[in-house]
């Protein structure tokens, strides 16, 4: 089974490195460089009915806000996917609130990460994964 994946990271080359490996192994990666997109991140309670994704792989220091404060608003703000599979990069993890991460069950991994270690986080997910799981219908601009 593929996993759709979402890469938020303001690094350009973090973001395409990501999705072109990712892409090659049959997963649907969606990138930006803050979570625009989202309901949430504009101020808005969640509106879908299902997860929009399987995995998020955040950076920390986002332009404006923290990985880790995104995230707590997702929670906040009745996210489907709030409580799935979260990972949070940062060239200095001892800036992160590790306990405001663990209660929020975000996984804090040293930036640079190899691909080897991407591979290995995404093999533990969807090794966790409902095959029948249904996703929220997402239109990309």
């Amino acid at each position: 089974m593929n996993l759709r994946i979402f890469v938020i990271d303001d690094e350009e080359s973090i973001r395409d490195s990501f999705r072109i490996h990712l892409e090659g192994q049959g997963h649907e990666v969606l990138t930006a460089d803050k979570p625009h997109a989202c309901a949430v991140f504009q101020g808005h309670d969640c509106d879908r009915d299902y997860p929009c994704g399987h995995m998020l792989l955040i950076d920390h220091f986002l332009p404006g806000m923290n990985g880790l404060d995104f995230i707590q608003m997702m929670e906040q703000r009745g996210c489907k996917g709030a409580m799935r599979n979260k990972v949070l990069m940062s060239g200095d993890t001892t800036a992160v609130d590790k306990e405001k991460a663990e209660r929020l069950g975000c996984h804090i991994i040293q930036k640079p990460l190899t691909l080897g270690k991407l591979d290995q986080i995404v093999d533990e997910v969807q090794a966790t994964v409902d095959l029948n799981e249904k996703l929220a219908n997402l239109v990309v601009n």
